[in-house]
């Protein structure tokens, strides 16, 4: 009796070693592989699908249903009336009514649904299917980057002319996109390209920056159903840009030119900035032209080349004085000055390079004391 207790024991002991080893070594390697769309119904690219409301897709491993739900869009805009689950990786799409006759049907995930383990997928998967007998032939496709350069945080939207919008994606490691099967009826249609500044995947116009494209570039008709060579370029509007140029000087004074790059807030009224004769500007405008907080400025010894480094973008004036009295105030009574016909708009992240102008332009005196060279006559010329 003693003998089949032992024995007992033991087969006791045994049966839970080995239960034990059957479990699965704690720790492992950490799932870092996104879910994916690996088939549907009807197939993506197919066609001649006629009425149909009810949509399957399979994905590679199990997903997590809310993140799925919540991502989920289509187009055309469908009213979803029911999913349907088998062991979280494959749900049936049921909708209140049947897709539309002759239409080509996208069924597409924005960035962000997550599988079983909160892996997100990052990029758009999509779907497209035809209930006619072709999908639609209309192509948009080019080139989108942040300040010149690809950006995983750039988002592209395709909206009607209503503001609805059809299409979401996101650019590929080069910054390249395609939108496809789409219609060319003429519609107008717009697209804008949005740097995700705070993260969200949601466009704000007062933190995001963005750029877009409309009206005639992205009217697709049949007889040109494709636009392959956009090109949006996003950047911050504050992105401060630079202003160059250069002067000659046309006296031998020995002095100083100090030059006043001064933005167009600083007029008074319209027609407070004469074209190129700055005497004839108002007394106040005169002393909010004297260099101070109000602006950049620049000392230059002699005549050359001149450069204002990250200047804000908007319009701007250029206003130059050769000092005389070594005092850093112009003088209007004494001191010849140069102000520029502008202003000249500067755009976010650009630049403005002056055309080389003569300082100080020469008077009636001094045209007659110098002796011109007849164009083509000069040194070397045939």
């Amino acid at each position: 009796m003693r003998a089949r207790t032992w024995l007992s024991l033991a087969a006791c002991l045994i049966l839970a070693s080995s239960c034990a080893r059957m479990r699965p070594p704690p720790g492992g390697p950490v799932d870092k592989v996104p879910p994916e769309i690996v088939g549907s119904w009807p197939e993506d690219g197919s066609g001649e699908h006629g009425s149909l409301d009810t949509i399957t897709l399979r994905f590679s491993e199990k997903v997590d249903r809310t993140s799925f739900l919540s991502q989920l869009r289509t187009d055309p805009d469908w009213l979803l009336r029911s999913l349907r689950w088998e062991a979280d990786t494959l749900v049936a799409l049921r909708f209140w009514d049947p897709f539309p006759l002759d239409t080509t049907v996208a069924v597409y995930l924005l960035p962000g649904w997550r599988d079983r383990h909160r892996v997100q997928q990052p990029e758009w998967q999509m779907v497209h299917f035809a209930t006619g007998d072709s999908l639609m032939p209309g192509w948009l496709a080019g080139k989108a980057t942040f300040k010149g350069n690809p950006s995983r945080a750039m988002r592209l939207e395709l909206a009607d002319s209503m503001g609805h919008v059809a299409r979401e994606l996101r650019p590929d490691r080069q910054g390249g996109f395609a939108f496809r099967h789409l219609p060319t009826d003429g519609r107008r249609l717009t697209l804008r390209a949005w740097q995700d500044v705070d993260g969200d995947s949601l466009y704000d116009a007062a933190i995001d920056f963005a750029d877009s494209l409309s009206d005639s570039l992205l009217i697709l008709t049949a007889p040109e159903p494709q636009r392959l060579d956009l090109l949006l370029d996003v950047i911050d509007p504050n992105e401060p840009g630079e202003v160059l140029g250069s002067f000659t000087c046309l006296d031998t004074l020995p002095a100083a030119y100090r030059l006043h790059l001064f933005p167009d807030s600083l007029r008074i009224a319209p027609d407070s900035l004469p074209a190129r004769d700055p005497a004839l500007l108002p007394d106040s405008l005169r002393r909010a032209l004297i260099p101070g907080d109000d602006g950049p400025a620049l000392w230059l010894p002699t005549d050359g080349e001149f450069t204002f480094d990250a200047v804000p973008p908007g319009p701007w004036w250029l206003f130059v004085f050769k000092d005389l009295a070594a005092d850093s105030v112009w003088d209007p009574t004494a001191e010849p000055a140069y102000l520029d016909p502008g202003p000249q708009w500067l755009e976010p992240g650009g630049k403005i390079t002056w055309m080389r102008f003569g300082f100080p332009e020469p008077t009636d005196s001094t045209r007659a004391g110098r002796s011109e060279i007849p164009r083509g006559s000069e040194e070397g010329a045939p």
